[in-house]
């Protein structure tokens, strides 16, 4: 039987949680550690106390701290107040492309997609469009990394790993004023 060894140069600690039931495009769930925002995810509410759960971890007070901030910013965002995230991230245990390929991610602005070929080449490595895909189907920390906004190179919405899939990724792309229609950008 072979196994795959996996090593990761530290693993994220995390201190605390919140769960935010009622976004348009769907319920989703946080995380910080002490060094930033380490986790956004949709999922629902068993979703949430599996996570919570699983990592052994407390739910914050929503109203304080980093966690607080998060999600007052995440709220502004879906009321249409908040156009670019203003967060520490905690990105401990990705490769090195994958953190420069969130990081890069992380800089596409409000209302705009590019290309998985694209971000490859920002992250630098033109030829890594795929594992550029990899980054995003992975990515620890949805809308902050805003992941919906990377397309496919014909336009299509190519693969989205949260809950509702593309619909998801329709809902967010749509609430940022980008025209999806029979899943693609147009």
């Amino acid at each position: 039987m072979a196994f795959k060894l996996m090593i990761t140069k530290t693993k994220t600690e995390l201190v605390a949680a919140a769960f935010i039931p009622d976004t348009p495009a769907g319920s989703l769930a946080l995380a910080v550690s002490k060094k930033g925002l380490a986790r956004l995810f949709f999922c629902d509410r068993d979703g949430y106390i599996h996570f919570l759960a699983d990592h052994d971890l407390p739910e914050g007070d929503p109203k304080t701290g980093l966690l607080g901030e998060a999600l007052g910013q995440v709220h502004e965002y879906f009321n249409d107040v908040r156009k670019k995230f203003d967060l520490p991230m905690d990105l401990d245990g990705q490769s090195p492309f994958r953190t420069k390929a969130l990081r890069e991610c992380a800089r596409i602005p409000f209302g705009q997609t590019i290309t998985y070929s694209t971000l490859a080449l920002r992250a630098g490595n033109p030829k890594a469009a795929r594992a550029a895909g990899g980054a995003m189907a992975n990515n620890p920390i949805a809308l902050v990394i805003p992941c919906h906004r990377v397309v496919g190179s014909d336009r299509g919405l190519h693969g989205f790993s949260s809950p509702g899939g593309l619909g998801t990724k329709a809902i967010l792309l749509r609430h940022e004023g980008i025209m999806v229609k029979e899943e693609k950008v147009v």
